[in-house]
């Protein structure tokens, strides 16, 4: 009879080593290869924060209109959908700019943002590396325009077909003032526990390759989720390669280390219980979607467990085929081609 793990897994008799290379190991030229090598590239870089929040009260409407003139609908959607402020051709926008730029909590969250990050030089240069990544393996694909805004905690992340936005304050610390008193039915602690600065680089450059490059699978089964998350999560680590893993899956250290350790009762507890071939929205949502932990597995597991399991799914399916490029990895289109490799230990 196996039981959940916290250092190893274990089952009666002989202790299993659950020790697992995240990373892709290094061979051939495909998506299983070392580093990619970054395109040269000089994506735009906008702070429309700053632009907003240094304005003089007193000038904030002309700087709006000229924001518009120079952002153009990404500055109509912030203000409309990102920041609900007021619709882009209302004369009362403003004032409800200026509301926003001078309310104390926006305004000490701008502060504590801008002395955190500074110019946010070191986080263009890491955005810019990880996007000539992916200009390298997708060359056809665009590479986003990036602006950085004050969404008063609305939207953290907010990719468009050519624009990455990034909310600042989303990433100031959990300890600031006004993260501790957002509400916590709608601000767990377990999202609070991520508004690391850190978070910055590989939440955004996530946040792209999960719009752009997941693939649709509504009304398919569990298996077909996996993989397809398992694809966008070996393509972000790939372009964030110094990046350690709890920081792009969004888990702590320690409930990395317990999915390491019980890998094996993981994909024993989804065979066992069926749910491998499931369509079941309420099956497929328990493994997939976010949350403190995934229910029915112990509190030391991570929400979103599937995302590490669809990542080790398709890590084993790399090694096993080393030539495979990115590109021939999202056309693949039957997920129990990658299954075929997958050994859980």
């Amino acid at each position: 009879m196996w039981s959940w793990a916290k250092g190893s897994l274990r089952k009666q008799g002989p202790v299993l080593s659950a020790a697992i290379g995240f990373f892709v190991a290094a061979c051939g030229g495909g998506a299983g290869s070392s580093v990619v090598d970054p395109v040269a590239i000089d994506p735009p870089f906008f702070r429309l924060d700053q632009a907003l929040f240094h304005a003089p009260p007193d000038s904030i409407a002309s700087v709006s209109l000229r924001l518009y003139a120079e952002q153009g609908d990404f500055y109509r959607l912030y203000v409309e959908e990102i920041l609900r402020a007021a619709p882009i051709d209302d004369p009362r926008l403003g004032m409800a700019l200026l509301r926003f730029t001078q309310d104390p909590d926006w305004s000490a969250v701008q502060r504590s943002a801008d002395s955190i990050f500074g110019d946010m030089e070191a986080q263009r240069t890491a955005l810019t590396v990880a996007f000539g990544r992916l200009k390298a393996l997708f060359p056809d694909r665009p590479v986003p325009r990036i602006v950085v805004f004050n969404s008063g905690f609305n939207y953290a992340i907010s990719p468009t077909d050519s624009v990455l936005g990034i909310g600042v304050e989303w990433f100031v610390g959990a300890d600031h003032p006004v993260v501790r008193y957002l509400a916590p039915d709608a601000f767990p602690n377990y999202v609070k526990e991520r508004m690391r600065p850190a978070m910055l680089v590989p939440s955004a450059v996530k946040g792209w390759v999960m719009v752009h490059f997941l693939e649709d699978a509504q009304g398919k089964d569990l298996l077909t989720h996996l993989v397809a998350v398992g694809k966008v999560m070996a393509l972000v680590q790939a372009l964030l390669p110094e990046e350690d893993p709890a920081s792009l899956l969004g888990y702590t250290p320690e409930q990395v280390k317990w999915c390491e350790a019980n890998e094996y009762n993981i994909w024993k507890e989804l065979v066992g219980k069926q749910m491998l071939y499931s369509g079941d929205d309420e099956v497929i949502g328990r493994i997939m979607n976010d949350g403190p932990f995934t229910n029915g597995f112990p509190h030391e597991s991570p929400g979103q467990i599937g995302q590490w399991i669809g990542l080790r799914m398709v890590t084993n399916y790399l090694k096993d085929h080393p030539n495979t490029t990115f590109a021939q990895l999202f056309a693949l289109d039957d997920p129990r081609e990658v299954l075929k490799s997958y050994r859980p230990r």
